[in-house]
C-alpha cells in the first residue's frame, strides 16, 4: 500500500470517479442524439405521407365534383330541350327555373372544383418542400451517425483508461475500509465521497461533529453520519 495521506487518496478518487461519471454519461447520451436524429426522420417522412393523402383526398375530391357538374350539364341540356318543346307558358317557366337552379349550382361547383385544384398546386410545393426535409434529415442523420461512433470509441477507450488508473489508486485505500469504500462507490458513485469545506460535508452539507473533524484531522477514515460519504479534506 502506499504511504500517501488518506485524505490524499480519497481526493484523487474523488476526482478520478467524478471524470468517469462525466465519460459515462456522454457515452449515455450517444443513443440518445442518434434516436433524436432518427426521430426527426421518422417525423419528416410522416409529413411527406401526410401530405401526400391530402394531394390524393383533394384530387379524388375535385375529380367526384367534375363528375357531377358533367352530370349537371348533360341534366342542363335534357330540360333545355324540354324547354324548347314547351306547350304552355307554365312549363317553359317550369323549365327555365329549373336551368336557373342548375346552373347556379353549377357555378358554386366550378368554384370548388377551382379551388380544390389551387390547393393541389399548393400542396404539391408543400410536399417538394417536405420531401427536401427528409432529405436534410437523413444527412443530419449520417453525419450524427458517425460523430457519435467516433465519440462512443474515444469514450470507451477513455473509459477504459480511468477504470485502470481508479483500480491502481484504490489499491491505496487501507485494507480495514476498502470493503466499505467499494460497497457505497457500487451504490452512489462519485457521490460517495465528499470533501470537507469549514467543517461541512460537501455532498449534504450538514455541519460536521468535532469528533469526526478530529478523526479525519488524524488521518482516520470517517463517514458523513448523515449522508453516508467518504471524507476528506481537500488538499
Amino acid at each position: 500500500m502506499s504511504e500517501r495521506p488518506y485524505s490524499e487518496v480519497l481526493q484523487e478518487l474523488h476526482r478520478i470517479h467524478r471524470q468517469l461519471s462525466d465519460l459515462r454519461s456522454r457515452l449515455a447520451r450517444c443513443p440518445i442524439r442518434v434516436n433524436a436524429a432518427r426521430n426527426r426522420v421518422t417525423t419528416a417522412q410522416q409529413t411527406v405521407a401526410e401530405v401526400k393523402e391530402s394531394i390524393q383526398s383533394t384530387k379524388m375530391t375535385a375529380d367526384r365534383k367534375q363528375l357531377q357538374l358533367r352530370e349537371s350539364e348533360s341534366k342542363i341540356e335534357v330540360i333545355e330541350g324540354k324547354l324548347n318543346a314547351a306547350k304552355t307558358n307554365d312549363e317553359f317557366q317550369i323549365f327555365k327555373e329549373q336551368i336557373a337552379a342548375a346552373q347556379m349550382a353549377n357555378s358554386v361547383m366550378s368554384d370548388e372544383i377551382l379551388e380544390a385544384l389551387e390547393k393541389v398546386d399548393q400542396l404539391e410545393i408543400k410536399l417538394a418542400e417536405a420531401i427536401k426535409g427528409v432529405e436534410a434529415a437523413e444527412a443530419d442523420q449520417a453525419k450524427i451517425e458517425a460523430e457519435v461512433e467516433k465519440e462512443r470509441t474515444g469514450l470507451e477507450t477513455e473509459i477504459a483508461r480511468v477504470l485502470e488508473l481508479l483500480e491502481g489508486v484504490e489499491k491505496d485505500i487501507p485494507p480495514d475500509v476498502r470493503a466499505d469504500y467499494k460497497r457505497v462507490v457500487k451504490v452512489r458513485g462519485e457521490e460517495a465521497l465528499a470533501a470537507v469545506v469549514n467543517n461541512y460535508c460537501g455532498q449534504c452539507n450538514v455541519q460536521l461533529r468535532i469528533q469526526t473533524v478530529s478523526d479525519l484531522k488524524l488521518g482516520k477514515p470517517v463517514f458523513c453520519s448523515s449522508c453516508g460519504a467518504f471524507l476528506y479534506f481537500p488538499e
